[in-house]
């Protein structure tokens, strides 16, 4: 961690709080609400078209690697005001059912389609799966059983695979949970957001705190690690407000408390999401027009006094705002999933609408799949032609893709290391341009610091946690990955 910093007659400023301070000393960091549209992929590298991406996805040598595997269902029973994510509102009653059904025989439909195409698939190791969305538990345990027989009859899933099912707490009234759990799920992921009822009807919300509180209770009985994720920066959140919300879950000894700003910017544009209502101009001046939405300054100040409750509990952020309570995993006390996608950068092999994952291990290259997000378009593939339904691809290489795994690297919150590096890429990260002149800057502002007993890595400081995604984006996308040109090789 780092040391508490002091400036010239002020008082001493714990590290990962004093967020005004930071953005002073720092700002290139200060991304506004409209522009915060960061994203740990790429959007840069010589991009693929669908056929391109098929060539790689076969071609590919990654059986007995590890891997992540991704569902998206893209359903939910509310349409979030705030969300960009892919998704569709579903019906109720018989209807729900029905579409629950057809969604899961297109994940199905296109899981076997990837396989048949890329035989590889079914001998790479699956260490971690996440069922994401939308709102995955909302498929119902009838569908979820057939998704989970599917995974394991064609997959080669390690016995200690991590299977994660992701919902609402609307979802988690009842038996769900337990009956989840009985099918084979073993980690669990609820959108809480805020427990403050006028928070969470501003935004679309389908639930209120009672709700949450008792999926929150559910998830405990089940035995199983979960986390809990929070927002900040809405509509009618206060400092006060959201440390109200932070304290009630610690006291609750909630295992993983994951927050997240507002990200107000239209992921529709990067070809990954559909535009949320609060992304329509008119509606968005209007919100600000009113005062509704929170300055930066006073979102950061949310984030300081969430971080300031989260130490005080002993919480710690791996990876970063993912805040977990000690001992909760082992190897760095990180999840599978994150350790999968972001620490070590296994290939992801991404399902549903709108889903993308990459392919990576095999050489200094990554290459991104990037699915159809037309949830209609999707569909009408899958029912009606032979296809995959990949929309387009990135092939980095280069600096390229040696920025893009240190941007995952740091957002895992785990040590940086520089023999890694030299190995996949040629490079010395303290030695060669651009890396050392990033790596000095990083350590030279508090943002970085080496791992004690380690000559060759870094981690990110408490400070560099409370900025990560602001950081991955500067320092790492732009400063080394945008730079379209070969790794100088030793």
């Amino acid at each position: 961690m780092s040391k508490t910093v002091a400036s010239a007659g002020t008082t001493a400023v714990r590290p990962g709080t004093g967020l005004a301070r930071l953005l002073q000393e720092n700002p290139a960091l200060r991304i506004g609400q409209d522009d915060y549209n960061i994203n740990v992929t790429a959007n840069y590298g010589d991009r693929l078209d669908a056929s391109e991406v098929a060539d790689a996805l076969r071609a590919h040598p990654g059986a007995g690697r590890p891997a992540h595997l991704y569902f998206h269902v893209p359903l939910c029973a509310y349409i979030c005001h705030f969300c960009n994510y892919v998704k569709r509102k579903a019906p109720g009653g018989a209807e729900g059912e029905r579409t629950a059904r057809m969604w899961t025989d297109l994940l199905l439909e296109e899981s076997a389609r990837r396989l048949a195409h890329a035989p590889w698939l079914a001998e790479a190791r699956i260490e971690s799966v996440y069922l994401g969305g939308g709102t995955a538990s909302l498929l119902g345990t009838e569908q979820l059983a057939r998704l989970v027989a599917h995974m394991r009859d064609n997959y080669a899933l390690t016995d200690d695979c991590e299977i994660s099912l992701e919902g609402n707490p609307d979802n988690f009234q009842h038996a769900e949970l337990a009956e989840a759990h009985a099918l084979g799920f073993n980690r669990f992921s609820v959108g809480v957001q805020s427990l403050q009822s006028e928070v969470n009807a501003f935004a679309g919300r389908g639930h209120d705190a009672a709700m949450s509180l008792t999926a929150i209770d559910k998830l405990r009985a089940t035995g199983r690690p979960f986390n809990v994720d929070m927002m900040f920066g809405l509509p009618h959140q206060t400092p006060e407000k959201v440390a109200e919300d932070i304290r009630t879950l610690t006291g609750l000894e909630v295992p993983t408390i994951t927050i997240y700003r507002l990200r107000n910017a239209d992921r529709a544009k990067m070809g990954i999401g559909n535009r949320a209502l609060w992304n329509v101009e008119s509606v968005r001046d209007r919100l600000r027009e009113e005062h509704l939405f929170p300055g930066l300054d006073e979102t950061y100040a949310m984030r300081e006094a969430i971080v300031e409750l989260l130490l005080d509990a002993g919480y710690h952020p791996s990876p970063c705002g993912w805040w977990n309570r000690p001992g909760l995993y082992p190897e760095g006390n990180i999840p599978r999933v994150s350790r999968n996608k972001w620490q070590r950068h296994d290939s992801m092999i991404a399902y549903g609408p709108g889903a993308y994952g990459w392919l990576t291990g095999a050489d200094d290259t990554v290459v991104q799949t990037h699915n159809i997000a037309d949830i209609g378009g999707y569909a009408r593939l899958l029912q009606n032609g032979p296809e995959l339904p990949l929309a387009f691809g990135r092939r980095l290489a280069g600096l390229e893709a040696a920025g893009l795994v240190l941007g995952f690297n740091f957002k895992a919150n785990q040590p940086i290391d520089a023999g890694r590096f030299r190995r996949r890429f040629g490079v010395e990260l303290f030695h060669d341009e651009p890396f050392a002149g990033v790596f000095a800057e990083l350590l030279e502002r508090g943002l970085v610091e080496p791992v004690p007993g380690a000559a060759e890595s870094v981690i990110p400081t408490l400070d560099g946690e409370a900025l990560h995604e602001e950081i991955i984006s500067v320092y790492f996308h732009q400063r080394i990955g945008s730079f379209a040109e070969a790794v100088c090789r030793r």
